[in-house]
């Protein structure tokens, strides 16, 4: 978030690094110098227009309502947030004016949703406009980085060891990272995941849609960018190449035709959502199969929350 800030069209006069007191007096580099983390506190939210959190639901559930009541604008990267009712989620490129009437010096809280539903919203929206959706499915393959800064390193240690096996023992296929687990988050009495049920709940509000979404979330072996298989069926048909232009038309979207096939670590740390192997499907009378390919930082999670912020910004600047 701090790198993407400084590259933003935001431009704070001030920036406060705000943590837990265990993190308290540590420094993390921003612009020519460095941030001190000081603890959140009361004191420390006083002044603030603009607050990007995302330190976990219990904190946000703690400390966004009273920086809210303070005038702060808290943009929340957790799921704390997303799906109550008067609290707006927010994709910019897929329904920015559910920020009406949000500017800084009004407190607000607005979600920012799980970085899976992000990308696929993007590519979903222009063909839910364009043609309409009757049902959704979606399997994902989610990196390494989604499930934190720990599951990284683990990541890497599981191929240091593939790599350079210790004499008598054989490297194990079975790891974090050397594996593909079909399981994200934790399961429900229906066997659903947490993450599973994010995409098909975020996505119904998000497209303001009463939409069938049945989701399939897998943790895979890269370290970085998530990929997703959509399967979607319009209400009204359309070609491939209708798709193609309402998704070439589709702000955000980067449509890959032919051979050209977005994958992950091609596009690590690139913005935006992509979009290849558009084709018709076989298993519904009027549908389309799509794979879908986003960096979860650059356009996830981090991204989106700044674009947010940029258009916050600049509104409330023009008001002003």
């Amino acid at each position: 978030m701090l790198r993407l800030l400084e590259a933003s069209s935001v431009e704070p006069s001030e920036v406060r690094a705000l943590a837990s007191s265990r993190s308290a007096g540590a420094r993390l580099p921003y612009g020519e110098g460095e941030l001190e983390v000081v603890p959140v506190s009361p004191e420390a939210l006083e002044g603030l227009d603009l607050l990007l959190a995302s330190a976990g639901g219990a904190v946000s559930r703690q400390w966004l309502p009273l920086a809210r009541e303070l005038g702060v604008v808290c943009i929340d990267n957790t799921s704390a947030f997303r799906l109550d009712p008067g609290v707006p989620l927010v994709v910019p490129e897929v329904n920015p004016q559910t920020l009406d009437g949000i500017s800084l010096g009004r407190g607000a809280i607005i979600a920012n949703p799980n970085c899976s539903t992000i990308q696929m919203v993007v590519a979903l929206a222009p063909l839910h406009e364009a043609f309409g959706l009757r049902r959704v499915v979606v399997d994902t393959y989610q990196s390494i980085s989604g499930a934190g800064a720990g599951a990284t390193r683990l990541f890497a240690e599981d191929l240091a060891r593939a790599a350079a096996p210790t004499a008598g023992v054989s490297p194990s296929p079975v790891g974090l990272g050397l594996d593909v687990l079909p399981r994200i988050g934790e399961l429900d009495a229906q066997g659903e995941s947490s993450e599973e049920a994010k995409m098909v709940h975020e996505t119904r509000k998000i497209l303001d849609a009463n939409l069938p979404v049945d989701a399939t979330c897998v943790r895979v072996p890269v370290v970085q960018g998530h990929a997703e298989a959509l399967t979607v069926e319009t209400d009204r048909p359309c070609s491939v190449e209708e798709a193609l232009e309402a998704l070439r038309a589709a702000p955000g979207v980067e449509v890959h035709a032919g051979d050209s096939i977005p994958t992950p670590r091609a596009l690590e740390r690139t913005p935006g959502v992509h979009v290849g192997r558009v084709r018709t499907s076989r298993a519904f009378r009027s549908g389309l199969k799509l794979w879908v390919v986003a960096d979860n930082l650059i356009k996830g999670a981090a991204g989106n929350a700044l674009q947010i912020a940029e258009l916050v910004t600049s509104r409330s600047l023009t008001r002003t």
